[in-house]
């Protein structure tokens, strides 16, 4: 029985199956190869599914920090609108969808907040914007550390 039915523990379950139930009963490499591929995917996905509205809300309020401060120095009609439409979006909600769409709005906020900080030549906020997108960069290694090599 399944005491706790998340999705990263369903995949993770599937993961178990298809390496230690189906691969052994395969002969032919391609097919082999082809099963390892996909449960890699797979257990990738059961780990941004057990992590990603966390890690998609705290780069949102990274992204819409960094947009407010360069907007309140910086500010201009297409920065308050990129601002204004993420805002839009519910920020309590943990809906996969609305999380989604905010943290989308959010980057177009913080691309729109970028471009502002380079044209004013503001190298401090330039720097900061580098520093989100280090972190951005350090989470999808997170995702991508559960990759195993093919094969072995």
């Amino acid at each position: 029985m399944i005491t706790r039915p998340t999705t990263d523990v369903l995949i993770g379950d599937c993961c178990r199956e298809l390496i230690d139930a189906i691969l052994p009963g395969l002969t032919d490499e391609t097919l082999k190869l082809r099963l390892i591929m996909a449960e890699t995917v797979l257990r990738n996905a059961a780990v941004r599914a057990a992590h990603e509205i966390a890690w998609m809300s705290e780069e949102t309020a990274a992204l819409l920090a960094y947009a407010g401060q360069v907007a309140a120095r910086h500010g201009g009609e297409p920065l308050d609108a990129a601002l204004a439409a993420a805002r839009a979006h519910p920020a309590d909600s943990l809906h996969l969808g609305d999380v989604t769409d905010r943290y989308e709005q959010a980057g177009r906020a913080f691309a729109a907040a970028l471009a502002a900080a380079q044209e004013a030549g503001a190298a401090d906020l330039v720097a900061a914007a580098r520093e989100l997108l280090r972190d951005r960069i350090a989470t999808e290694k997170q995702i991508m550390a559960t990759y195993a090599v093919v094969g072995h």
